[in-house]
């Protein structure tokens, strides 16, 4: 009789004898926005506590359809662009924009079923479940047409940017070819039993940048520069949306780029928002800057066991204030959490030679 009086009884959900702070703490640990949504529809419990969640991660999907790029836009459309500017700077920068750029336009009725589609865009709908995002990290989907060592090109480029209400620091590592070294290969091979053939860089290269190597150089930067200045422009709709936002991280799927901003550059951009209602393009402009560039031809890498080819280090300031922050190797040292990309970064500084350039604002 006492067991059947005992199954009888009402089973009590654990779960819903946690106080609200231990459950908002689990919440802040989950931060996937779309774990997080689904989860306010279980209980009106959950859904009270979800908007009061601090820390949020966002990953956006690629759209299904990618709008034409209008011809007129900041002169460049390709068909009259000839020669260098329009060979190795225009046409990556207008293939840049195809895919980083979201438009709402009516160019849009024009697309094909068939388009193949590299945009995205901000689910602001989503990010409305959120009412008290103190930390918020982004990442966008990975591009097929990226220069990193993820996607199997064989090359690297990787670069992290800092922003306030505008351009603070850009550092930029790349490389045309990127692999393990030999006697990393050999190594693995023995332990494998298997016995390949490595195909080395060559051994003697030129110790200094050609004209065309340089060319490639200033693509990378323009390119990563117009990256950024895109994300940036999205993180002022997010700011704009989330008034209690201190701190903010976009990358991307190909894990080429990121750009970040600190609670006081939050504050700053902010004020400036508030104060000018000037209604921006797709992006932020890019302020004349100054790039210190360190180069060489074949970098050894023995402690991630990695060799890269034409390694270049960039770290980029505004003009304006490039000679205030003379600190770069600081910067530069600070860009990047691999290990190999570290010890790139410290090999190449440790060169010595250097090399500077300035570009104009675009």
């Amino acid at each position: 009789m006492g067991l059947e009086e005992d199954s009888e009884q009402p089973q009590v959900d654990v779960f819903d004898l946690l106080p609200d702070a231990l459950v908002l703490e689990i919440f802040n640990r989950v931060q996937d926005a779309r774990s997080l949504s689904a989860c306010t529809i279980l209980c009106k419990r959950f859904g009270d506590l979800v908007t009061q969640t601090h820390n949020v991660s966002l990953e956006i999907a690629r759209r299904n359809k990618l709008p034409e790029f209008p011809r007129g836009d900041s002169g460049l459309h390709m068909n009259k662009s000839k020669g260098f500017v329009g060979r190795f700077i225009l046409k990556p920068i207008h293939a840049l924009f195809h895919r980083m750029v979201s438009r709402k336009s009516k160019s849009c009725s024009h697309c094909s079923d068939d388009e193949e589609d590299n945009s995205f865009r901000l689910p602001n709908e989503l990010l409305n479940n959120f009412k008290e995002i103190r930390s918020l990290a982004v990442k966008l989907p990975g591009l097929d047409g990226d220069v990193s060592s993820e996607n199997g090109s064989g090359a690297l480029l990787k670069w992290k940017a800092e922003f306030g209400k505008e351009l603070e620091s850009c550092v930029i590592l790349g490389a045309t070819g990127f692999r393990k070294s030999e006697q990393k290969v050999k190594n693995q091979e023995k332990e494998s039993g298997k016995d390949g053939e490595i195909s080395p860089f060559p051994a003697s290269m030129p110790a200094n940048l050609t004209n065309k190597q340089l060319k490639k150089r200033v693509v990378w930067t323009i390119s990563c520069l117009i990256a950024s200045s895109a994300r940036h422009h999205m993180l002022k709709q997010i700011i704009a949306l989330n008034r209690m936002i201190r701190d903010v991280k976009i990358s991307d799927g190909s894990k080429q780029g990121t750009i970040e901003m600190t609670e006081r550059q939050v504050v700053e951009l902010r004020k400036e928002m508030n104060s000018t209602a000037v209604v921006e393009p797709e992006r932020t402009e890019v302020p004349a800057v100054t790039i210190k560039m360190w180069y060489v031809p074949v970098l050894e890498l023995p402690e991630s066991g990695c060799v890269m080819k034409g390694a270049t280090l960039a770290v980029i300031r505004p003009a304006v204030t490039a000679m205030e922050k003379d600190d770069d190797v600081s910067l530069a040292m600070g860009a990047f959490e691999e290990k190999c990309m570290g010890e790139a970064v410290r090999k190449l500084i440790d060169r010595k030679k250097s090399y500077t350039l300035e570009m104009n604002s675009f």
